[in-house]
């Protein structure tokens, strides 16, 4: 086998999920190699597949971490698979194994059978996907995201955690939590694999249904989009799309009250915790600090600084009797996150912020951090004029009409919402802005250093929040 440490230094940095910044690792560290194909692992076989989990260093210390690459090993490649190479020395070719439908049939078939290896453990307890005896299609989705999923025969979604931390995945975490209320609003979980992490464990991959009637939420926003003066279809629906452009503002009520069906589930299932006023202090404290890193990326945002502190501020004060209790949450919840079927809405992906601490994402928050996620996604897709386009200045006729397009959406999403959850998150303004303004500010330190020509959107709300900053749309 190559070298694999330093043939993985020179590949991690091309790869859409692993997020170099530009650089390249100064060392990578293989830290285990956990076979997992062939069933016997012999010498002889004409392909293998291992997990390999490997942890990368920076010179400055920081972008690092703990990831998986499973690995195809083979002495000759077919034709398709050349896309996926790593490195080919001495008559043996490295390449990414999600890529070859003959080792993701032998991972599902683990993941379906629940039969481990050294190193990797099947998660106990769960159905396993009826399987046919022929060998398994699939296809990675090509979507830039911070993991890899993997469609196999149309009817699974095979999801690869690439960075690793030690314990259950919070995606899987609340999948369980969920799946023991007994939610419907969640596509459904079949499987999952752990692996051996130093002294510890981690969540590898997940497997659950894949619903393929299923448009997500952003595509579906963009659609039903106004041109300037009317409504208008910007963008055609996608293959398959499951309902007319019309049915949208429908829909978004629709999507509030599946929201809030999720966070009634996860609270019953996972508990809740009352709010303290040492608990708000912390909030606001996180939020200011937040912000003030963030002036010194973004120093558009510095003019903003006294009223978006003051509505930091304002939460610290707040009387906690009668806020919602924190709970486990989404914690990452935006219009890409929603699929929109014939049966309804359905939510996916509950791994929270990839880039926040793992003990934050499992840690009870307000189910106001989600609200304010969604309605930041409607302000984005109002002004985000076409995927992969620059967004639209706010303001003038055509700013006007989606100006108007987001505050009737957000509206139905926080009265779709209050219908089930017997409380309107605008009855909440203080701590809703702030949660608002917070997600904004992350928002405008994200598109500064990745997409630059789209920062205008999260600083126009930062302004608009600024100038109004206890004032949400009446229902």
């Amino acid at each position: 086998m190559p070298d694999l440490a330093v043939a993985l230094n020179d590949w991690l940095p091309s790869q859409s999920w692993f997020p170099s910044g530009g650089r390249s690792p100064v060392r990578t560290e293989v830290l285990h190699i956990h076979p997992f194909a062939p069933v016997d692992d012999t010498p002889a076989a004409r392909v293998r597949g291992v997990v390999a989990v490997v942890r990368v260093h920076h010179a400055d210390g920081a972008g690092g971490g703990t990831y998986q690459v499973p690995l195809g090993v083979r002495t000759s490649l077919p034709t398709g698979l050349r896309p996926d190479v790593i490195a080919q020395r001495l008559g043996v070719v490295l390449y990414d194994a999600l890529g070859d439908p003959e080792l993701v049939d032998a991972l599902i078939r683990r993941i379906a059978a629940r039969r481990g290896v050294p190193g990797l453990c099947p998660q106990a307890g769960l159905p396993g996907p009826r399987l046919p005896a022929r060998p398994l299609r699939s296809r990675p989705l090509g979507v830039e995201q911070s993991n890899t999923s993997v469609l196999v025969e149309d009817r699974y979604l095979l999801k690869v955690f690439r960075r690793l931390e030690p314990g259950t995945n919070p995606d899987l975490e609340v999948q369980l939590l969920l799946r023991d209320a007994g939610s419907r609003s969640v596509p459904r979980l079949l499987g999952a694999l752990t692996g051996r992490l130093g002294r510890s464990h981690a969540t590898l991959a997940v497997l659950q249904e894949y619903i393929a009637d299923a448009e997500d939420g952003w595509r579906s926003a963009l659609t039903d989009l106004p041109e300037a003066g009317g409504a208008g279809r910007e963008v055609p629906p996608s293959p398959g799309a499951a309902h007319e452009p019309g049915a949208f503002a429908t829909a978004v009520r629709d999507l509030g009250g599946a929201v809030a069906e999720i966070h009634r589930e996860l609270a019953r299932a996972g508990g809740t915790a009352a709010v303290t006023e040492s608990g708000t202090a912390a909030l606001a404290a996180g939020m200011r600090a937040r912000f003030d890193a963030a002036t010194a990326e973004v120093p558009s945002l510095a003019p903003h600084a006294e009223p978006v502190l003051a509505a930091y501020a304002a939460v610290a004060a707040l009387p906690v009797h009668g806020l919602w209790p924190d709970q486990r949450i989404h914690g990452d919840l935006h219009l890409g996150q929603v699929l929109r079927t014939r049966r309804g809405w359905r939510i996916v992906d509950f791994e929270g912020e990839p880039n926040a601490p793992l003990d934050e994402r499992r840690s009870r928050h307000s189910p106001l951090k989600d609200v304010a996620g969604m309605l930041r996604s409607f302000d984005y897709a109002a002004h985000h004029d076409r995927p992969g386009g620059a967004a639209p200045a706010p303001g003038g006729a055509r700013g006007g009409a989606r100006d108007a397009w987001r505050v009737r959406r957000q509206a139905a999403f926080c009265g779709g919402y209050a219908a089930v959850a017997g409380q309107d998150p605008r009855e909440f303004g203080a701590l809703l802005t702030a949660h608002l303004l917070d997600k904004a500010v992350y928002e405008a330190v994200y598109e500064t250093r990745r997409r630059p020509e789209l920062a205008a959107i999260p600083l126009a709300a930062v302004a608009r929040l600024a100038a109004d900053i206890n004032r949400l749309p009446a229902a």
